[in-house]
């Protein structure tokens, strides 16, 4: 039975996509670099690792075996306008949300190949389509992530690996209140059809999807959560 790994699983968004495929009864691997104790009642094997040392990227991804199921949901948010940021606050972005993903996907894509089996969902943002103030950096290693996630579906669908995005939008979670500080509740909420915030439930549910057989077909793809972003919609 295959493995599911899931980064950045104690932050509310990763506690809930955790939470949801723990349902499949396979063997749970959950890496923090914190707070490992909100994962506590999963029965899962927790690692604690820092993406933003390459030294904790390269241990974290040589341990990686048997791996069915790959979630990359670790992501660090700084928001701040370009000459604001400490260029110590834009290579943790590199490291964390461009670099570890990069790796992590390279570590598990040989034995998905192997097996002819494999899901690798990668969280993106909707800043990869339409940047907030203070997120040109942010929204832009998110970008990296959608076109990475589709050269990977691209070159190894063949082989029977899927890569998705799930992009979240305004979703009711730490990593918002520094948008909100920037941009004002309101305007967040007025710039999707929905005019409300998302939950991390809402986040999880299209991780789970494209993880589950119902999704097999789909490869490649940004599935945005995120109250219809675009106005109109």
């Amino acid at each position: 039975m295959g493995k599911i790994v899931i980064t950045g699983a104690s932050s509310e968004i990763g506690q809930a996509i955790a939470r949801r495929l723990a349902a499949l009864g396979k063997p749970l691997l959950l890496q923090c670099r914190r707070h490992a104790d909100r994962l506590a009642g999963l029965g899962a094997e927790v690692e604690c690792a820092d993406f933003s040392v390459p030294e904790d990227i390269e241990r974290f991804a040589a341990g990686l075996q048997d791996v069915e199921i790959l979630v990359n949901a670790a992501a660090d948010t700084q928001t701040a306008l370009l000459p604001q940021l400490e260029t110590a606050d834009i290579e943790r972005m590199f490291s964390v949300n461009m670099f570890a993903t990069t790796l992590l996907c390279r570590a598990v894509i040989p034995q998905m190949c192997l097996k002819r089996h494999g899901v690798i969902v990668n969280l993106s943002s909707v800043t990869a389509s339409r940047v907030f103030r203070g997120q040109s950096v942010y929204g832009g290693t998110k970008a990296y992530i959608e076109t990475f996630s589709k050269g990977i579906a691209t070159e190894y669908a063949k082989k029977g690996v899927r890569c998705n995005c799930v992009a979240p939008g305004s979703i009711e979670s730490g990593s918002l209140q520094k948008l909100i500080i920037n941009t004002g509740s309101e305007v967040l909420k007025d710039v999707n059809a929905s005019a409300k915030f998302g939950s991390p439930e809402d986040v999880a549910a299209a991780v789970a999807f494209l993880c589950s057989e119902e999704g097999r077909y789909i490869n490649g793809t940004v599935l945005h959560v995120d109250g219809g972003y675009w106005l109109g919609l």
